[in-house]
């Protein structure tokens, strides 16, 4: 596993935007934060280096223990030091219950890449949500996309929201492969 692919354009271009929009509701409330499929983390970096007094507590889940190694490095001055903390957890989200977890919104950047949707249904309804994925194709080489999401609407088809408060597609140019992000926020 390469340690900086985290750090590629498209990836990091992905979750600015992803910042830019989720900070438009949640800097009243310091809401904890569950980042589902969190690989090395990025995403709580990003959010912590924007505004750390908007969130109470990150965690970040991945099944890869490499991955889990790695954001431990990038969120060091967060897992102990400096606030908010930042805990990192080898997981499958699908197994876990959030549902007594209050005050929380969940991230999901990489739903293009879990088996199935079944993670969803951990979140409690009520909850804030925040999905990205891509429109790639599952067959498409050197990607690890095992679901094909073809538009906004197809996206919230998949997932329903209760209130759709954000809705966007974003061209993102990358080497030999552009493709599109698709990204959704919302009550479930």
């Amino acid at each position: 596993m390469n340690p900086y692919e985290s750090f590629y354009h498209g990836l990091v271009v992905s979750k600015l935007w992803l910042c830019e929009e989720l900070e438009k509701y949640c800097y009243l409330y310091r809401p904890n934060i569950k980042i589902l499929g969190s690989w090395h983390n990025l995403m709580a970096f990003m959010l912590i280096i924007r505004r750390p007094s908007s969130y109470s507590k990150i965690d970040g889940y991945d099944m890869d223990i490499d991955a889990i190694n790695v954001a431990n490095q990038i969120c060091n001055t967060w897992l102990e030091i400096e606030e908010p903390h930042v805990t990192n957890h080898v997981a499958d989200v699908s197994k876990l219950d959030f549902s007594t977890d209050i005050n929380t919104v969940y991230i999901n950047c990489s739903v293009d890449q879990f088996d199935n949707t079944d993670w969803y249904n951990t979140i409690p309804i009520g909850s804030l949500v925040c999905i990205q994925t891509t429109t790639l194709p599952t067959n498409h080489e050197g990607w690890e996309i095992k679901q094909e999401t073809k538009s906004i609407e197809h996206l919230l088809d998949k997932y329903k929201l209760d209130q759709v408060y954000y809705t966007g597609s974003k061209q993102i140019p990358y080497n030999d492969t552009s493709y599109t992000r698709l990204m959704v926020i919302g009550i479930k």
